[in-house]
């Protein structure tokens, strides 16, 4: 985390950027890391926060998006599920920004922040919100959470960049230490230092299958009990519907190589589901 506060926030296509930082642990006396990312997407009209980032993260994410809103206010924030990585720093998030809303299936989120309940604005999979103006048109639409731990998860889209963004959904991790390459039991995703804020296609060896079962069995336990292949076709389709160029997941770098990811993210589930555990 040291090494994150003065980590601005990365652009990584018009108008959107990748926030947040990573948690540290120590495996076999090696530090590892784990992605807990936000995204700001800044439209011409209006402004987008895709999940809030952990609360150990709040003043790193704050000073990030004061840096990326570059004098700009925030207008909404969209947390995709209300988990702690997610949702956690919501309240500093709307105390900062006193015109913001928060937008997405919001079902329950009156009960873990009543003092906001009345600027909870409940989006369906389908609607969207848009960041533009008619002459500069940037749709954010929301999307159906193909791969989720919560019922109430979607994932978000915005058009001007083509940029999926997936919540939990095609997590990864890299460079795990052999001691530990063959276990499924940890909680989260990790990478080591010095592969932060690297897209997919800048890691020194694209992700392989190992690494994206090792970062799905964690971060999704009950992938090891279900075959996910009818997910895969709707996530297919859904990326015919929505041309992508990037994928933005909450647990892992940013993805620019999408028909390999996808792939690989495909191989990873089937190797957890058919494993012993499975």
């Amino acid at each position: 985390m040291n090494d994150d506060v003065i980590t601005p926030a990365r652009r990584i296509a018009e108008g959107v950027f990748w926030l947040g930082g990573c948690l540290s642990a120590y495996s076999a006396g090696e530090e590892v890391h784990y992605h807990v990312s936000s995204y700001l997407i800044v439209g011409s009209k209006a402004t987008i926060l895709v999940d809030t980032g952990d609360p150990a993260h709040a003043p790193l994410v704050l000073a990030q998006l004061e840096q990326a809103l570059d004098g700009r206010t925030l207008d909404y924030v969209f947390p995709t599920h209300p988990e702690i990585p997610h949702a956690g720093n919501l309240p500093a998030l709307l105390q900062r920004y006193p015109g913001a809303v928060v937008v997405g299936d919001v079902r329950d989120y009156a009960l873990h922040f009543p003092e906001f309940e009345g600027r909870l604005e409940p989006r369906r999979p389908g609607e969207s919100i848009e960041l533009g103006t008619d002459a500069d048109s940037r749709p954010f639409r929301f999307v159906p959470a193909y791969i989720r731990d919560l019922e109430n998860t979607l994932w978000g889209y915005d058009g001007g960049s083509g940029t999926l963004f997936v919540s939990d959904g095609f997590s990864f991790i890299h460079d795990v230490p052999a001691s530990d390459a063959g276990s499924l039991d940890d909680d989260e995703p990790v990478h080591r230092p010095g592969q932060c804020r690297l897209t997919s296609g800048e890691m020194p060896l694209p992700p392989t299958v190992e690494q994206a079962a090792y970062g799905t069995g964690r971060a999704l336990y009950w992938t090891k009990f279900v075959d996910v292949s009818a997910a895969f076709e709707a996530i297919e389709r859904t990326l015919e519907e929505l041309p992508t160029s990037f994928i933005g997941p909450a647990h892992g770098n940013v993805i620019d190589d999408v028909d390999g990811m996808l792939r690989t993210s495909l191989a990873a589930h089937r190797r957890v589901y058919e494993g012993p555990a499975g």
